[in-house]
C-alpha cells in the first residue's frame, strides 16, 4: 500500500503557483463551509438528544455517557428484563448496537460477531420491538479469516451515517446499507486474510467519510489506516503506520509542538526495524477510533510490532542497545493523531518504545475537557493503556500531562512525564532472550484490553474502569517463520492472577491524581465495557455472565441479574416514548474467552498465548456460549401504563 491521497488533499500540500495558492485558500473555505452539514456534524447533533445512542461511544469522543436520568440510584433496583434478540452468532459479541431515528422512527441497528449478522430493529414500540430487516453477506466470503484471526470473531460495532448503516466483517469487506431497506449500497473489500489482516475494530465517521483499520500483527500483517468515503466507498487517503515518513504521512510539522516525540528530522524510518521487518512489523489498528471535529483531528492506538520475541525487531543483541530509542519500532504501541482530511500525523506518541510485552496501545482514546495544571477547560485525550498507565495528553499538541499505573505494575518504574516522557523499563521484568521466561506485571491482556472505559464529561477527572488482574510469564521462542498470514508470535505465555481469585476488577479512577477512588473485586474476568448516566448509575458486565448496576460514587452494587452468557459488551442506554432502556450483549468470547468460544483444550497453559490457563483457572469451562442482546428498564406500575400506552398505539 502506497500513501494514496485524494487530489483535494494534495491541493493542501502543495502551493507552487499564484493559482495553486489560490485553490489551497478556495478549498480550505469549502470545508470550512460544510463542516456544519457534514457527516459527522449529523453524529455530534444526534448526540445531543439525550434519547439516542448514535455512535459506537456515543459520541465521537468515546465518552460512553448517557444523559437520561430517568435510572438513578434510588430505582435501579427496580430495573426489569423486558425483551432479547438473537445475534445470530455463538461466537464473542464485543459491541453495542446504535439507536437512531431513521425515517422518523426509533430504529435499533447491530452487528454480531462472524458471520456479521446485521439487523435492523423497529423501537417504535420499545417493549416489542419489530425485526424490519437483516443482512449477512453471502457471496465472496473468506472463511480462513476464522483460523487466521487472532483473538476471537469478534465485530466492536456498526456506525451510522447519511442514511447509511456502514459496517465491516472478518474477512475484509467494508459495507455500507441503506438504512430503510438493509440493500447495499456499496461494498468493499480493504483487508486480506491470506497476509494476516482480519477486521474486528470499530471505525468512526470524520467529515464525509468513514476511518477504520485492521488487525493481524500475530500474523505479521503491516499495519495501516484508511478513510472512505461513505458517499461512494472510495478510498479517500491512506498511510501506514510504520515505514517510510511518506508511507506513514509524517510532515515538516509533525510533533512540532513536543518534538521530543519524534520528528521528520529525527523519524529513522524503515530502520525503526532491523532490514526489512517493518514490511510484517504490526502497528494495525484494532481498537476504537474518536473524532475531534474542531481540531480535524482523528484519534487512534497502534498494536504491537509484530513478533513477540523482541530480539528479531532489533539489529542489536542487548536489552541496552535495543533500548537506547534507535529501535523503538514506530510508529507501534502509540497514539496517533491524524489530520481526517488529508491523513498527514500532527502528532504522535509511543507508550512503549521496543515492545517486549504485546502491551498494544489500541484501547480507547477518550476526548474530554479537563481542568489541569492550571488552566481551566484544557482539551485532553484520556488513555487506559495495556502496559498498566492511564495517560493523560493534550489532544491539540500531544504533550503528555499525567501517567500514572491504574493495576499493579513491575516492568516500568514509571513513565518519566516531563522528562523524556518514556518509560524507565526494569530490565528484570522485560522478557528478552530467546528461551528464557520473564515474570511480568500485568500480564499480555493488560491492565485492561479493548473493553471500553466511561466517563461523565462533567466529572472529567473520574473514569470507570473494567481492568484485568494478572500477570505472565513470557517466554520468548525461536523464529521459524517470516511468512505473512501464519503466526508470528514466537512466545509462551502463561497467565495467572496476581492475587489469587481476583481476576478482575471495576474500578472508579482519578487520572489526575492517580488515586483509586472505589473498586468492586471479582473472581471472574471483567472484558465488559463500561456505561455511566446523568442519575449517577454505572453499568458493567463480567464473564461469567453477571450484569450489574452500581452506584458511581461508591461502587455499592444497585441490582445485578444473570444473563445467559458471559458478558464482553459494552452496554448503552436510550429513551424511547418516555422510557429509558438499557441494553448490552450476552456471548462469552474475545481473547480472555477464545477457550470457550474456539473449543479449545484447557489443559494447554499456553494455548490462545495465554488465554486457557486463565480461563482454566477461573472456570470458564463452566460458561455456556451465546449470541444474545438484553434490554432492561424499570418496573413498577407507573412504567406498565406507559408500556400500555405504547403498545396501544
Amino acid at each position: 500500500m502506497s500513501s494514496q491521497n485524494s487530489s483535494r488533499s494534495r491541493r493542501f500540500r502543495f502551493c507552487v503557483t499564484a493559482l495553486g495558492c489560490l485553490g489551497l485558500a478556495v478549498g480550505a473555505t469549502a470545508v470550512a463551509q460544510t463542516s456544519e452539514t457534514s457527516a459527522s456534524a449529523a453524529v455530534a447533533k444526534s448526540a445531543q438528544n439525550p434519547d439516542l445512542w448514535p455512535a459506537p461511544g456515543r459520541d465521537n469522543d468515546l465518552t460512553r455517557f448517557s444523559p437520561l436520568k430517568q435510572i438513578d440510584t434510588s430505582n435501579a433496583g427496580n430495573l426489569q428484563f423486558m425483551w432479547s434478540q438473537s445475534l445470530s452468532s455463538l461466537r464473542g459479541q464485543e459491541g453495542q448496537p446504535l439507536v437512531v431515528e431513521v425515517g422518523g422512527k426509533p430504529m435499533m441497528f447491530l452487528v454480531s460477531g462472524w458471520p456479521n449478522v446485521v439487523q435492523a430493529l423497529d423501537l417504535s414500540n420499545p417493549d416489542n420491538p419489530v425485526s424490519v430487516w437483516n443482512y449477512v453477506k453471502k457471496d465472496g466470503r473468506d472463511d480462513s479469516a476464522v483460523s487466521v484471526a487472532c483473538c476471537d470473531t469478534v465485530n466492536r460495532g456498526l456506525n451510522y451515517a447519511d442514511g447509511k448503516v456502514i459496517f465491516h466483517t472478518l474477512d475484509g469487506y467494508l459495507i455500507a446499507l441503506d438504512a430503510l431497506t438493509g440493500k447495499v449500497a456499496w461494498s468493499d473489500k480493504i483487508a486480506s486474510p491470506a497476509i494476516g489482516e482480519t477486521m474486528t475494530g470499530a471505525g468512526v465517521i470524520a467529515g464525509n467519510n468513514v476511518i477504520i483499520g485492521y488487525g493481524g500483527a500475530e500474523l505479521a500483517a503491516r499495519g495501516s489506516i484508511a478513510a472512505y468515503s461513505i458517499a461512494t466507498g472510495k478510498k479517500v487517503w491512506s498511510f501506514w503506520n510504520n515505514g517510510s515518513a511518506k508511507d506513514i504521512g509524517m510532515t515538516a510539522d509533525t510533533n512540532k509542538a513536543v518534538p521530543k516525540h519524534g520528528t521528520l528530522k529525527t523519524y529513522r524510518g524503515v530502520d525503526e526495524y532491523p532490514e526489512g521487518e517493518y514490511k510484517r512489523g504490526g502497528a494495525t489498528v484494532w481498537g476504537w477510533l474518536s473524532y475531534d471535529s474542531k481540531l480535524n483531528l482523528v484519534y487512534y492506538g497502534t498494536s504491537n510490532p509484530g513478533t513477540w520475541s523482541p530480539t528479531y525487531r532489533c539489529k542489536y543483541d542487548t536489552f541496552e542497545k535495543c533500548n537506547d530509542g534507535t529501535q523503538d519500532n514506530k510508529w507501534s504501541l502509540s497514539i496517533i493523531a491524524r489530520n481526517a482530511s488529508t491523513g498527514d500525523i500532527v502528532w504522535a506518541y509511543q507508550m512503549t518504545p521496543f515492545d517486549e510485552w504485546d502491551f498494544d496501545g489500541v484501547n480507547e482514546n477518550v476526548l474530554v475537557n479537563m481542568d489541569i495544571d492550571g488552566q481551566k477547560n484544557r482539551p485532553v485525550l484520556v488513555h487506559f493503556d495495556r502496559n498498566g498507565f492511564a495517560y493523560v495528553l493534550d489532544r491539540g499538541t500531544g504533550q503528555l500531562l499525567r501517567a500514572h499505573n491504574y493495576v499493579p505494575v513491575n516492568w516500568a518504574e514509571k513513565i518519566d512525564v516531563g522528562g523524556t516522557d518514556r518509560p524507565i523499563k526494569v530490565k528484570a521484568h522485560s522478557p528478552f532472550s530467546i528461551d528464557k521466561a520473564v515474570q511480568a506485571c500485568p500480564a499480555a491482556m493488560g491492565g485492561k484490553d479493548q473493553q471500553p472505559v466511561a466517563v461523565d464529561p462533567a466529572n472529567p477527572e473520574v473514569f470507570y474502569v473494567p481492568t484485568n488482574q494478572w500477570c505472565m510469564e513470557d517466554t520468548p521462542l525461536k523464529r521459524t517463520s517470516t511468512q505473512q498470514g501464519s503466526g508470528y508470535a514466537f512466545a509462551n505465555v502463561y497467565m495467572y492472577e496476581s492475587t489469587p481469585g481476583l481476576a478482575g476488577q471495576f474500578q472508579a479512577f482519578n487520572v489526575d491524581t492517580g488515586k483509586i477512588i472505589w473498586k468492586n473485586p471479582n473472581k471472574y474476568q471483567t472484558w465488559g465495557g463500561a456505561l455511566v448516566t446523568a442519575g449517577g448509575v454505572v453499568f458493567y458486565g463480567d464473564m461469567v455472565g453477571d450484569f450489574r448496576a452500581v452506584d458511581a460514587k461508591t461502587g455499592k452494587v444497585l441490582w445485578q441479574r444473570k444473563l445467559g452468557s458471559g458478558i464482553i459488551g459494552n452496554p448503552i442506554s436510550y429513551k424511547i416514548n418516555g422510557q429509558q432502556f438499557v441494553s448490552v450483549f450476552a456471548g462469552i468470547g474475545g481473547w480472555s474467552g477464545l477457550p470457550v468460544a474456539a473449543g479449545l483444550n484447557f489443559n494447554d497453559k499456553f494455548g490462545a498465548i495465554g488465554a486457557t490457563a486463565m480461563a482454566k483457572a477461573t472456570n470458564l469451562n463452566l460458561v455456556p456460549q451465546g449470541g444474545t442482546l438484553y434490554t432492561f428498564r424499570l418496573g413498577g406500575p407507573e412504567n406498565q401504563k406507559v408500556a400500555e400506552a405504547n403498545a396501544a398505539k
